[in-house]
């Protein structure tokens, strides 16, 4: 495969982000099928694009191989809470990032994070973060691979199949 062009969204890329962001979308209903459903349209309307593209502190970086739109990454500058025990710390978020499933595991999304670094560089950043869920095995061995470390792990417990339930005679009891 040639070597896609890396370059910052327009307003006339939004239809191939909205038809990049349905396949992650339907990627993520059979994923976490109790998490996501299937929704017919755009699920982000064309002005929440239109707005990151807008912005100062926030990009759509594009792959484009032969005019066509093959993968993008959505990133954003950010910054821990202004309470007294962080320390100032600013980041480049990574919010999505997907490839066309056509030209999946030819180094798009490689070249895509090369992007997204120099962006977090030339904006002074020396962090990059993002989240990923626990189930897409693919994806966390990508951003592993490209040199992220976990920082935090979010946990979740469902009370409906929880092993540590109160029995049925001790649910009207008062806890101390």
């Amino acid at each position: 495969m040639t070597t896609p062009i890396i370059r910052k969204a327009e307003t006339r890329d939004i239809p191939h982000i909205q038809r990049l962001y349905r396949q992650l979308d339907a990627y993520h209903v059979r994923l976490l099928p109790a998490l996501f459903q299937a929704v017919a349209g755009d699920v982000r309307g064309d002005d929440v694009i239109r707005d990151r593209i807008d912005r100062n502190d926030a990009d759509y970086l594009l792959a484009e191989l032969d005019g066509k739109v093959i993968g993008f990454l959505c990133l954003q500058r950010s910054s821990h809470p202004h309470y007294p025990m962080f320390r100032p710390h600013e980041f480049a978020v990574v919010e999505d990032a997907i490839v066309d499933e056509a030209v999946r595991g030819q180094e798009v999304g490689t070249h895509l994070f090369r992007a997204a670094m120099d962006w977090a560089r030339d904006r002074g950043l020396r962090y990059v973060q993002t989240t990923v869920w626990h189930e897409n095995d693919t994806a966390r061995r990508f951003y592993l691979a490209q040199g992220f470390l976990p920082k935090t792990v979010r946990l979740e417990l469902d009370l409906k199949t929880a092993n540590n339930q109160p029995a049925e005679d001790d649910a009207d009891k008062p806890r101390t």
